[in-house]
């Protein structure tokens, strides 16, 4: 990839990333600010892969505090296959990942409306 377009992605996705968490409620946005958040292009494991939060429990706060990694070539590609937004699903991934976070599902994150 070429070093503009990567600059352009992870530019695009830190404004979403900082947005979301101002969006958070009060109660989440200090310990959701806590956990850090990296770009990378692909996950060499898995290049479908959107995000990750290795440290899920359900139910349970992480002791691990992250990172949240957002793979941001995985989703530019789905993106371009599905016909989505790139800033809408950054926002999705992200939240995703830091409801793992939390302890939460996808469930969890509807219930509060952070889907």
């Amino acid at each position: 990839m070429k070093q503009a377009h990567w600059d352009r992605l992870e530019n695009t996705a830190r404004r979403v990333v900082e947005a979301t968490l101002a969006e958070l409620p009060p109660e989440l946005q200090a310990p959701a600010r806590s956990v850090p958040y990296l770009f990378q292009e692909w996950c060499e494991d898995d290049p479908e892969l959107l995000g990750i939060y290795s440290d899920f429990s359900p139910g349970e706060v992480s002791a691990a505090n992250g990172p949240i990694i957002l793979y941001l070539a995985a989703i530019e590609e789905f993106c371009l296959e599905e016909d989505a937004d790139f800033e809408d699903e950054v926002r999705q991934t992200f939240l995703h990942e830091l409801g793992h976070h939390f302890g939460w599902d996808e469930g969890d994150l509807e219930e509060r409306g952070l889907d």
